[in-house]
């Protein structure tokens, strides 16, 4: 099995600077049995405190691979509680940082990270940022929003069309750095060659449909390209939101990956707080 990823990210059409942050840490440089770890982080907070705590949750990603604590880990067992711990130490490192500088108060992120072995895909997240899976031209979201308006959704008190309009629809139950503790939600998958992984900022879901989606991700067989056209389609909509989209394509069996999807290097968007 190969992987070819790509990714992209804007600021939007309406926001003065991008607090989303993601990284792309793939083989040759990872553990023996994980061929990439992806993550997506959705800042927020005043005077660019949102892009500080997206860059902690990514650098905590990036410290933990740089310590040799993953060499540790028994696969699969062990990656679920791994992920959830890096985010754990994150949201430490968030929430002093923030209680530390009145400039920094209230800063938080959303997080969803992807750990992909051979034939499986194991998540964690908090927040709205996305997985999906696309499987036989049919599109599945992975994660729960943690949302309040999802949360109604799933309660049945509005419908998914009433969420989308709702004027609390950007009001998170969960954030990474508010709080001193944060509870962070898990899941794994099967992947299979021809599947694509995507995730995402709610940047690109709050304007673009699921089916719209799979249709240009299917169609674009170069992530990068796939990416870059998510995004574009989003600022074409107005974008009042920062953008990111990180998509890995499984490779089929006895074929070569996709011209510029192929990486195999650390690859971080964001500055080190």
């Amino acid at each position: 099995m190969f992987l070819a990823v790509g990714a992209a990210t804007d600021q939007g059409r309406v926001r003065p600077n991008n607090e989303d942050q993601y990284a792309l840490f793939l083989e040759p440089g990872l553990p023996l049995g994980i061929r990439a770890i992806l993550v997506v982080a959705d800042g927020m907070g005043g005077h660019q405190a949102g892009e500080i705590a997206s860059g902690l949750v990514i650098n905590g990603f990036a410290d933990w691979l740089r310590s040799g604590a993953a060499e540790r880990i028994v696969l699969p067992s062990d990656l679920p509680g791994l992920l959830v711990r890096v985010i754990e130490d994150a949201n430490q490192r968030i929430f002093t940082a923030a209680s530390g500088d009145a400039r920094l108060r209230g800063m938080g992120t959303t997080v969803v990270a992807a750990a992909i072995t051979d034939g499986r895909v194991v998540l964690a997240h908090v927040g709205d940022s996305r997985a999906y899976l696309i499987e036989n031209e049919n599109i599945y979201q992975l994660t729960r929003d943690h949302s309040w308006v999802a949360e109604q959704v799933r309660a049945g008190l509005l419908t998914s069309a009433e969420a989308r309009r709702h004027p609390r629809r950007n009001v998170l139950t969960r954030a990474v750095g508010i709080a001193a503790t944060v509870s962070v939600e898990t899941g794994a998958f099967e992947i299979d060659d021809g599947d694509i992984l995507l995730l995402c900022t709610d940047g690109l879901t709050s304007l673009i449909a699921d089916q719209d989606i799979l249709r240009i991700a299917v169609c674009t067989p170069d992530p990068s390209r796939a990416a870059r056209a998510l995004v574009e389609l989003a600022n074409q909509r107005g974008s009042p939101d920062n953008v990111t989209v990180v998509i890995a394509r499984i490779g089929k069996a006895g074929t070569s990956a996709p011209e510029g999807g192929d990486r195999t290097i650390e690859d971080v968007k964001g500055s080190r707080p």
